[in-house]
C-alpha cells in the first residue's frame, strides 16, 4: 500500500469516527425526544386519516381566509409545526432504520449495501449517459480539456506541471493541502503557497483576457464583471 492508499485509508476512518458520532448523537437526542413526549395512544387507521384530513382543511380554511400580517404568522405556524413533524419522523426512520440496515458501529460502509458510492460519483454518471469526455481527461496535465472557455483553456495549459497537479488535485479533487503535502513530501505551508502562486498567475492573465473582451463590446457574464471589479480593487489596495 502506497501513501496515498495508507492517506485515503486514514481519511476513510476518520469519517467512519465522525459519522458513528453524529449517529450516537442522533439517537440520543431522539431518545430524549421520546422520552419528553407524553405517551402515544394507539388508535385505528380510520381515525388517524380523519385527523389528517381535518388537519388538512383547516390549514386550507387558515391559508384562504388569511388576510392580515398576524393571520399569515399563524398559517407559517402551523406549517413549521408540520415541517418539525416531518422532519422527527425522519431523524427516527433514518437512524433507527427499522433494523432492516447494519449500524454503523457494525463495520458497515459510509456509502451503504444497497447503492456503493460510485453509482452517485458525477464521472460514473456521465459514463453511464455516454459523456466520456470529462473522465477521459481527469488528469492534472490535462486540465485545460475540462474547461469550454478557449482562453482560459490556454491559460490552464501554460501552467507548470507542478501548478496543474496542485491545482487539480486540490480544486478539482478536493484534496486537502496536508493530504497533499504528505503525498508530494512537502509541508502544508509550501503546498498553499504554490497553489497562491499559480492562482494569481491565473487570475492575472484571465484579467487581460475579460478586460480585453469589454474593451471590444464581447458581452460579459455577472461572474465575469464581478472579477473584474473584484481584481481592480486588489490591484488598487495593493
Amino acid at each position: 500500500m502506497n501513501d496515498y492508499e495508507e492517506l485515503l485509508a486514514e481519511q476513510e476512518e476518520e469519517q467512519l469516527a465522525e459519522a458513528l458520532a453524529e449517529e450516537h448523537q442522533a439517537e440520543l437526542e431522539i431518545q430524549l425526544e421520546q422520552d419528553e413526549q407524553p405517551p402515544q395512544i394507539d388508535e385505528p387507521p380510520e381515525t388517524k386519516k380523519l385527523k389528517r384530513d381535518l388537519q388538512r382543511e383547516a390549514l386550507a380554511r387558515l391559508e384562504n381566509a388569511a388576510r392580515t400580517t398576524a393571520d399569515f404568522h399563524n398559517v407559517v405556524s402551523w406549517w413549521n409545526r408540520l415541517d418539525s413533524n416531518r422532519e422527527r419522523r425522519e431523524r427516527y426512520h433514518e437512524v433507527s432504520r427499522s433494523g432492516l440496515d447494519i449500524p454503523l458501529d457494525y463495520g458497515a460502509a459510509l456509502d451503504g449495501e444497497i447503492i456503493p458510492y460510485d453509482v452517485n460519483d458525477v464521472l460514473i454518471k456521465q459514463i453511464r449517459k455516454g459523456d466520456y469526455i470529462d473522465a477521459i481527461f481527469h488528469c492534472p496535465f490535462e486540465l485545460n480539456e475540462l474547461v469550454t472557455d478557449v482562453d482560459l483553456s490556454k491559460i490552464l495549459n501554460k501552467l507548470s506541471d507542478d501548478h496543474k497537479e496542485i491545482i487539480f488535485n486540490n480544486i478539482v479533487r478536493g484534496i486537502s493541502t496536508k493530504a497533499l503535502g504528505k503525498i508530494r513530501e512537502q509541508s502544508d505551508r509550501n503546498i498553499r503557497k504554490v497553489r497562491a502562486t499559480a492562482l494569481k498567475k491565473i487570475n492575472k492573465a484571465l484579467l487581460k483576457v475579460l478586460l480585453s473582451r469589454k474593451e471590444k463590446g464581447y458581452p460579459l457574464t455577472i461572474e465575469e464583471k464581478l472579477f473584474i471589479e473584484k481584481a481592480l480593487d486588489g490591484s488598487k489596495g495593493s
